[in-house]
């Protein structure tokens, strides 16, 4: 669905209907985005609906040459225009049945990687186990045996995180209001209870709320803030300063780290699964961090982008849907 003006600007478009038209809601809020984003045929339609007032007083189903089926409804106002204008917008016919058959793909595909997967890694990690155990191989096998489980521990990582970058395509949204700051300080509290060792300077804003689902906005601070601590590796101190803004019923949030940092040349591969920019001994894991939380953030209509300086440090930025009511003031 999408609110619009009276005039035909768009003033909000929720998540579900950014994730049909494949745009983050900056993109469209504020602009006339059915004139290009609809076939002619329909955006005719609307137009000559928004152009009648006496029409434009009645709800409308436009069916157009494309894959969509758009409905208009106006929202009563204090006089005989409408106050603005309700779009929903439906795929249909072939369009419905390719979404149809790429949701049942990926769903087999998650099944195939729960189980048909994990059953082979877990024989390796079993028999590497038993064998190790068993006393009957030398030192030298044993290093080769502890090479091979720790191979197999990697893979079952990667596993997981290919199935949470599913789900994070897949699974339902809650609608709730979801205290931001507190899941930093959750995420924070587990990142040191792994490593209670290191030195860590990290600071969080009270009071910051955003519109979603809590559990896929934790996953999400939790690949964000989890990169800018593993990438401090190679510092005295992990520092990390999360800043926050609600501007026009948006969340901006920023998350500054003072690790290795990356070269600003390599990042549009930032986003993308498998993509890593830094080696293993830099901290690097499967590649797939970055992607599911790219996820997330677009699933809420959001998005995330990024500055860095190789060796100063980086900066991510997370746009979403600001809890209604909720204000802060502008970051610094």
């Amino acid at each position: 669905m999408a609110l619009l003006s009276p005039e035909g600007e768009w003033l909000a478009a929720n998540a579900a209907l950014c994730r049909l038209l494949d745009r983050p809601a900056h993109e469209l809020v504020g602009t006339r985005a059915h004139e290009h984003l609809f076939d002619p045929r329909t955006r005719q339609d609307i137009a000559d609906w928004l152009a009648r007032p006496a029409v434009a007083s009645r709800a409308r189903e436009v069916e157009g040459e494309g894959d969509w089926r758009v409905s208009l409804e106006p929202l009563a106002g204090d006089g005989a225009d409408p106050a603005a204008i309700l779009l929903q917008c439906e795929v249909v016919g072939e369009a419905l049945h390719r979404h149809q058959d790429t949701a049942r793909m990926q769903d087999h595909l998650a099944h195939g990687i729960s189980h048909d997967l994990r059953a082979p890694l877990r024989s390796i990690a079993g028999f590497a186990a038993k064998l190790d155990e068993s006393g009957a191989v030398g030192d030298a096998g044993r290093t080769d045996l502890a090479r091979i489980r720790a191979a197999t521990v990697r893979a079952e990582r990667l596993v997981d995180a290919l199935l949470q970058l599913l789900r994070a395509a897949r699974q339902p949204l809650r609608e709730d209001e979801v205290d931001v700051s507190l899941l930093c300080e959750w995420v924070f509290s587990e990142l040191r209870d792994e490593q209670p060792g290191r030195m860590a300077d990290i600071e969080v804003p009270p009071a910051l709320f955003a519109h979603g689902d809590e559990h896929a906005l934790k996953t999400l601070l939790r690949q964000v803030l989890e990169n800018a601590w593993k990438f401090s590796a190679g510092r005295e101190r992990v520092d990390i300063k999360v800043e926050g803004a609600v501007e026009d019923d948006r969340l901006r949030l920023a998350i500054h780290d003072r690790g290795c940092g990356f070269d600003m040349r390599y990042a549009d591969k930032l986003f993308l699964p498998f993509q890593r920019l830094h080696g293993a001994e830099q901290g690097a894991g499967h590649g797939l961090g970055l992607a599911i939380a790219q996820q997330v953030a677009q699933r809420h209509g959001g998005r995330m982008w990024a500055r860095s300086q190789p060796d100063e440090g980086s900066s991510f930025f997370i746009e979403l849907p600001a809890a209604s009511g909720r204000g802060q003031d502008p970051m610094p």
